[in-house]
């Protein structure tokens, strides 16, 4: 006799949560409002369909959901408080302003105001370009999915779906992303123009868009590893984990082509723990050692992924792109990322518990870039000396800017939902070593990148990594309960 079939309340979420992931790679990074708001409407639906009452046909017959049992689900997720504790944080920086921003004909400037000291602050001013309530719709699109998806997906089958999805909707966009370079299009998806030349993809700047497919390479990883052992377990000698090869060589060839020396590093790190971790399952699998057939396959597909990457990839690009390293390590202190990430800091030190407030980079920053005529100025005229004026969205160092706006305790915050993804991971993940594994190396690889980059400022891609992390854990933690698949 079969399972019971999979609960509607349960395909529900699955639709709403995997239309949503989709979306990140079509998005636009989430720049633009509607983009924005789309994904904060496709999180927030995905948590409401999860535990909003409803008849009892939509909780189906597996007895996995209920009306009740859901919001007793919800509220013994530890990421659901500190998540509600952070959107609730950002909003009294909201509420709670410091600064306010001042406009004239000649500019805009900051001037302090009065607050509520002892509360976290922040900067008064519009939610277009930036504010503590656009940060705040962002955080709250992907805590919300990360809240849906938890409660709503109780079978083993419906979270590989939600990653199969993100998978092909992020291998589609680096193939896009490719043609787009090859007919030499001067806009994003050939139609929207970009103020910065160099997109890649869906994403207006580049180095966000390979970290995005920096993160599909981890989720490739993790399904392939997932597969191969259900396959290893069925006896059989192939699987989907197969076209996962063919999947990470398109992802890191487009990676290549967008000569993102961020995108490239993280990425290789990625790819060779990918291959070693495969390499070493495969002497251990007793159907890859009695299959002569199924080994040369795999040798097939990696070279052919190998010829891909080197047919297309202009590899004296790359290597123009990356330049003198040795050059570029002895002046690091003279580059204009490493003097931001100077004065940064020094920011921070003076609003380190609770920060200066969400979004608010960019408007305290001036007031200490004027302190650098390198970083400040545009250029230096031999005789009308520094001319021009270099405006900052972002500090090129998510993990310093992060503690500036937010402070040790927003910050805290944060660390504490993803050590939780973590302990999930060393200490539930049984039988699935390898998968924790692939996790635990998308992690320290995106927070390596945020560290030298601002990929944590995109939404899509903020919603990715979250999304990619819980669906991912869930999959690794009903694999070790007794549910169906």
């Amino acid at each position: 006799m079969g399972s019971p079939s999979v609960a509607p309340r349960e395909w529900a979420v699955v639709v709403i949560g995997g239309l949503t992931l989709a979306f990140t790679a079509w998005g636009l990074a989430g720049v633009q409002l509607w983009s924005l708001h789309t994904l904060l409407a496709g999180g927030l639906l995905t948590w409401l369909l999860s535990v909003v009452p409803m008849p009892q046909r939509w909780n189906g017959a597996d007895g996995e959901h209920g009306n009740a049992q859901n919001v007793k689900r919800l509220l013994k997720f530890p990421v659901f408080w500190l998540g509600l504790a952070f959107l609730a944080y950002i909003a009294i920086q909201g509420v709670n302003p410091a600064w306010e921003q001042l406009r004239d004909d000649g500019g805009w400037w900051v001037e302090e105001v009065e607050s509520v000291s002892w509360l976290p602050a922040g900067v008064d001013t519009s939610y277009v370009p930036m504010n503590a309530f656009r940060v705040l719709s962002s955080f709250a699109a992907a805590f919300t999915l990360v809240w849906g998806l938890w409660v709503g997906v109780r079978r083993r089958s419906s979270a590989v779906l939600l990653l199969w999805t993100l998978v092909i909707s992020g291998v589609v966009m680096a193939i896009v992303a490719m043609l787009q370079k090859f007919s030499g299009a001067d806009a994003v998806l050939w139609t929207v123009k970009s103020s910065n030349a160099n997109f890649w993809g869906t994403f207006f700047y580049r180095n966000e868009g390979v970290a995005y497919l920096n993160l599909i390479i981890c989720a490739c990883g993790v399904l392939y590893f997932y597969h191969f052992n259900q396959a290893e377990r069925r006896g059989q000698t192939g699987g989907p984990h197969l076209l996962l090869f063919v999947f990470v060589a398109v992802l890191y060839t487009s990676i290549g082509l967008a000569l993102s020396r961020g995108g490239i590093l993280f990425g290789g790190l990625m790819m060779a723990c990918f291959f070693i971790a495969a390499a070493a399952r495969w002497l251990f699998s007793n159907s890859v050692r009695n299959s002569i057939l199924l080994t040369l396959l795999i040798g097939s597909l990696l070279g052919g992924g190998g010829y891909m990457m080197f047919q297309y990839v202009d590899i004296q690009d790359i290597e123009t792109r990356f330049g003198d390293i040795e050059a570029t390590i002895q002046s690091a202190d003279q580059d204009s990322r490493a003097i931001t990430t100077k004065v940064t800091w020094q920011m921070a030190k003076e609003e380190l518990w609770l920060g200066w407030g969400a979004g608010s980079w960019r408007y305290i920053f001036p007031m200490y870039q004027k302190s650098y005529p390198e970083i400040y100025y545009q250029r230096y005229h031999p005789k009308r000396g520094w001319i021009g004026r270099k405006v900052f969205h972002y500090a090129h160092n998510d993990v310093v800017q992060f503690l500036c706006e937010y402070g040790i305790v927003g910050c805290g915050i944060l660390l504490m939902i993803f050590g939780y993804w973590v302990w999930h991971l060393l200490f539930r993940a049984s039988g699935n070593a390898l998968c924790a594994l692939m996790l635990m190396v998308g992690l320290s690889t995106a927070f390596g990148h945020a560290f030298v980059d601002f990929i944590f400022q995109s939404p899509v891609y903020w919603l990715a990594l979250n999304g990619l992390l819980c669906v991912s854990v869930k999959l690794l933690s009903l694999h070790g309960e007794r549910v169906y698949r």
